[in-house]
């Protein structure tokens, strides 16, 4: 699965290079920062996508084209209905305005934008602290 959808995302790059279309925005999770218990399939295939995304960014780079990989944390969707309260949790029109406004900020975009900070913090425990928490 995870093969044909790079192979996609290949052919819509050459397709963009070809028509020099500047953007290829792919959607992420801010939970494929760091590896965790509770997500780790989920997190895992999300940082696989990320680090993908980097490479593309860095082959289409000479053609014009950028791979800005979108990371945001809780989106309040179908799928995270049932889930208890999160902070931080955003809604779709929220994430696409969010977006719009961060896109010269570089090829990882996080948000809400609140994220960049909160993932910094967490990709800066130890793993013995991650553990303790059971984060």
């Amino acid at each position: 699965m995870i093969a044909q959808h790079a192979g996609v995302l290949r052919a819509r790059a050459q397709t963009a290079t070809r028509t020099r279309c500047g953007h290829l925005v792919v959607f992420s999770s801010v939970a494929g920062d760091r590896g965790r218990k509770p997500v780790a399939i989920y997190g895992s295939a999300k940082a696989g996508l990320s680090v993908y995304l980097e490479a593309m960014d860095h082959k289409y780079h000479s053609a014009g084209l950028s791979v800005p990989c979108v990371k945001p944390g809780f989106v309040k969707t179908a799928m995270t209905a049932g889930l208890k309260r999160r902070p931080l949790r955003a809604s779709l029109s929220k994430l696409r305005v969010t977006c719009s406004e961060q896109w010269t900020s570089g090829t990882v975009i996080y948000t809400p934008g609140m994220w960049r900070l909160v993932m910094m913090v967490i990709r800066a425990l130890p793993r013995f602290v991650m553990r303790k928490i059971g984060f």
